[in-house]
């Protein structure tokens, strides 16, 4: 009886009861038993945010760092295996971090001192995967430490973001062990980095229902945080922060602060979220219909987490990517606008810094608001207002207002009150409505259609007791443009697509391609049961014989970032059916519409299907047909390495080239080591068992092959080299140190090198693995690489696999000489640029081709030396030359095409 006139009293003395109420209930209350549903709204009133809650509310922007061994791989979620050196940031600037985000608006940095592959930003000493292990500052460095001074030195709050899941911690799975890891963890970060505001705990985990099980101990992970860092609020798997239940940067229109979600860490949690039916992602957490069923209630905002990328780690392939100014400014009113504090992922680059691309967009973005929110034309909208529901209130604008945006903020330390309201605008045809809606909480931003008004009238339809509106405004946003930011990730028309099956998803091109990347895209950006999280991705040259390009791969945090993910394979990937067969997150079979899946070619400088449709294919050209790709040329003649077209295996058409600069370091044995199969000239390099003589009085530990076109005038010549000449090589080679793989051509006019001169269509050394195409110009008196030379004539291109087939060609004219690779030129030397004068290439006598391994023992020459221990006796190093095309242009003047034919 005492309990029911206790609130019968609350809830009758209206305002005068109001100013005196109860003291009011921080961060967490408990329905008594048997409570009716408004004796339950009466105390979700005086619900409050502790101080610490409501500090960090008051921030409304925050910045998330994503910065770790991922920046370096190129991934989302890192497996734990990460080599500790490959971190190695070149200009670390954690002050351009930070004085970037300060001007932009941002009061907080949240950073990924530990991402989910274990790799620590901080020397600990839980573990050697971490900063100390790497070459950055020689091993003594430390992220946290420079960021953390960053922000003191700048006026920020620091953060700092610690995921539970760690896939490199042996004993992750082993609950005890792991959870004692991570608290000596957790206590060096917020023992020595000064004050912490907030520390973020990820939910994610991807080890899938076969993976190792880690039971947590939040509550010896709070009791840690609470000694250590008492004013800090925990985040995500925390009491004081939750997420949104999205990473797309939106937040709910009906967003209570006052929420019936038991926050996860909590044992209770399961139990009580699952009787209500509520969970993370809920449309509704907190409307009366909520309360009628909660027995507590926890003071739990939303935090609306979002990077300005597709992706959370930064990727150079994003770049172009980066979240359009109207993008971010939506984000903005429908996070900040929607009573929830904006978390912006902002990673930083390989050279640790933020891009110009990120920077440039924050710039605007902090412009655009600032413009925005400069001129209030509402007169006294500071004046707190108190107030039950079905109360309303004029507020008068400045003369001539034009508004499209209204503010309204509830004072949220006496707790979030209002349930129901609308918004009106006085217009020179009367009150018109605005605009209304539910919750209002710390802020409220409604964006309304553009009107000229003289005044405002808030109507507050339904409170919790009386509501306190703190703040009401009135805004002009400058319109801004709609901008497409769905950056193609699709080179492949599907209509010529043969869709063979969807699970697993197995297509048929119809053709060879050339690929860089392929995407995985969720439709509708939305998470289903059946979406694709682990994968196998293989291609085909005939659909029956498959090569596994990548095993198994992830598609990390696709289910709550179920956006279109680019994964760029390290190398180039050439095949007709591609084959991705996946398992959902549960690990049931995947579904993929083909509408899914996308396709990135490679670059032009990659694919040779820019040269030919089919470059495997037989030569089916005439002599004087045209050119299938390249226009201005005409077929003359090739030499395709038909098995028929030998001797002992050794191609007709060419000869062994016992030059002293092949045989330096190894012996020229083209019978040993070479042979046509298959269409295709094999050469390797073998390390003999004794030494050999190389022929020019120097005894060597190898042997290798060395080709040149057979003599001028000879039974078997059929080609002289010369202007008005488009040459095509097929090559390929291995990744093999000390080897300068080399297709070039050489003067038959019989003067020394070099005034001969030398045209090196390609050249590779290997010191160490490189995919580094060189192509040099070699005359009297300018060459490169030997004393005296005044100058070089050279330039480079890297490509993405030299282990594959790649055309290299070179366009010889009298004026010009221009070399390229696939669909790409990258050298052209004019006659008199630079003052080389030199022109040996137009020399009546024409040049041979040769072709070398460029094999060195030498560890200070270009190539280095070779290491016989790397070599796989199975498949000792080797180049090959699938065929030589040749092609004439109408300036053509020289001999017509012998008559021998090796095509």
């Amino acid at each position: 009886m005492k309990r029911l006139l206790f609130f019968a009293l609350l809830l009758l003395t209206g305002r005068a009861a109001a100013q005196q109420e109860p003291a009011p209930f921080v961060k967490h209350l408990v329905f008594p038993a048997g409570a009716t549903l408004d004796e339950k709204v009466a105390l979700a009133a005086r619900l409050v945010p502790s101080e610490a809650q409501l500090a960090w509310q008051r921030m409304e922007l925050t910045a998330f760092l994503h910065f770790g061994i991922n920046t370096f791989t190129d991934r989302e979620w890192g497996d734990g295996t990460e080599d500790p050196a490959l971190f190695n940031p070149t200009a670390f600037d954690a002050d351009q971090w930070i004085r970037t985000l300060k001007q932009a608006g941002f009061r907080m940095v949240i950073l990924t001192a530990k991402h989910h592959d274990g790799f620590c930003l901080w020397p600990t000493k839980t573990t050697r995967h971490s900063v100390a292990s790497s070459p950055w500052r020689d091993g003594r460095g430390d992220v946290v430490r420079e960021v953390r001074d960053a922000c003191e030195r700048h006026g920020m709050k620091f953060g700092v973001y610690l995921s539970p899941w760690d896939r490199n911690a042996a004993c992750y799975g082993d609950s005890k062990a792991y959870n004692r890891f991570f608290i000596r963890q957790l206590t060096e970060l917020l023992s020595n980095y000064g004050e912490v505001h907030e520390v973020w705990f990820d939910g994610a985990n991807g080890e899938g229902p076969n993976g190792r099980k880690q039971v947590y101990d939040w509550d010896a992970f709070y009791r840690t945080i609470r000694r250590l860092q008492p004013n800090a609020v925990t985040a995500i798997m925390g009491d004081d922060v939750r997420w949104v239940g999205n990473e797309k940067g939106i937040g709910r229109e009906m967003e209570w602060s006052a929420t019936v979600l038991t926050p996860g860490v909590y044992a209770r949690s399961g139990e009580n979220n699952k009787r209500l039916g509520v969970y993370g992602k809920a449309p509704d957490l907190g409307s009366r219909k909520m309360l009628e069923k909660a027995t507590e209630l926890f003071w739990y905002p939303s935090e609306v987490d979002v990077s300005i990328r597709p992706g959370w780690f930064y990727h150079a392939t994003e770049d172009a990517k980066v979240k359009s100014l109207k993008h971010l400014a939506d984000i903005y009113f429908q996070s900040v606008g929607y009573n929830s504090v904006l978390l912006l992922n902002v990673p930083p680059d390989r050279r640790g810094r933020i891009h110009a691309a990120d920077s440039t967009r924050l710039q605007e973005l902090a412009g655009y608001l600032e413009r925005t929110f400069a001129d209030d034309r509402v007169l006294d909208g500071g004046e707190t207002w108190q107030a039950a529901g079905g109360e309303e209130r004029i507020w008068e604008l400045k003369p001539g207002s034009r508004i499209n945006v209204v503010l309204l903020q509830e004072n949220i330390a006496c707790g979030q009150r209002v349930d129901g309201f609308c918004v009106e605008a006085r217009t020179a045809a009367g009150w018109q409505l605005l605009g209304e809606g539910t919750t209002i909480g710390y802020k409220r931003l409604l964006r309304v259609p553009e009107v000229e008004a003289s005044a405002l009238r808030i109507r507050l339809k339904q409170t919790r007791l009386d509501a306190r509106i703190c703040r009401v405004g009135a805004f002009r946003a400058e319109p801004l443009a709609e901008q497409s930011e769905q950056a193609a990730w699709n080179d492949l028309p599907r209509e010529t697509w043969r869709v063979i099956s969807e699970s697993p998803l197995t297509v048929d091109f119809g053709r060879e391609v050339s690929l860089a990347a392929f995407t995985y895209a969720p439709a509708g950006g939305e998470a289903k049961s059946d979406m694709a999280f682990r994968y196998d991705l293989s291609v085909s040259d005939d659909g029956r014989n498959w090569r596994t390009v990548i095993s198994d791969g992830e598609f990390s945090n696709i289910v709550n970032n179920p956006l279109p993910q680019t994964v760029a394979f390290p190398r180039k990937v050439v095949g007709r059916w591609v084959r991705l067969d996946a398992t959902t997150p549960e690990g049931g079979a995947a579904r993929i519409l083909s509408e899914e899946f996308g396709v990135t070619l490679a670059a032009p400088k990659d694919d040779e299907t820019c040269v030919y449709a089919t470059p495997s294919a037989p030569l089916t050209l005439a002599p004087g047909d045209p050119h299938p790709k390249v226009g201005g040329w005409r077929f003359y003649t090739a030499h395709e390495f038909r098995d028929g077209d030998t001797q002992q295996c050794q191609p007709l058409g060419f000869m062994q080239h016992n030059g002293r600069a092949m045989s330096r370091s190894a012996r020229v044995d083209n019978l040993a080591c070479s042979k046509v199969e298959d269409g295709v000239l094999h050469m390797w390099a073998r390390e003999e068992p004794d030494s050999v003589d190389n022929r020019f009085g120097r005894k060597v530990k190898y042997s290798h092959a060395c080709y040149r076109t057979s003599l001028p005038g000879s039974r078997e010549a059929w080609c002289n080299f010369t202007e008005n000449m488009r040459i095509e090589i097929r090559f390929r080679r291995t990744d093999t140190r000390g080897f300068n793989d080399a297709l070039w051509f050489m003067g038959n006019n019989g003067r020394p090198w070099p005034a001969n001169g030398e045209i090196d269509l390609l050249e590779n050394p290997k010191r160490k693995i490189n995919q580094r195409a060189h192509f040099t110009l070699h005359s009297e008196h300018h060459y490169a690489g030997v004393v005296g030379g005044a100058g070089s004539v050279t330039a480079t291109t890297d490509l993405s696999d030299m282990t594959q087939w790649n055309i290299y060609w070179l366009e010889w004219y009298p004026d010009r000489i221009v070399g390229g690779v696939n669909g790409t030129a990258y050298f052209e030397h004019r006659k008199g640029a630079d003052g080389n004068n030199d022109w040996p290439w137009s020399d009546p006598a024409g040049f041979f081709l040769i072709f070398s391994s460029g094999i060195s023992d030498d560890p200070k020459a270009w190539p280095g030396a070779v290491e016989p221990s790397e070599w796989d006796p199975a498949a000792p190093p080797s180049m090959e030359v699938d065929w030589v095309r040749v092609y004439v242009n109408d300036r053509y003047a020289g001999a017509p095409a012998p008559e021998v034919k090796y095509y």
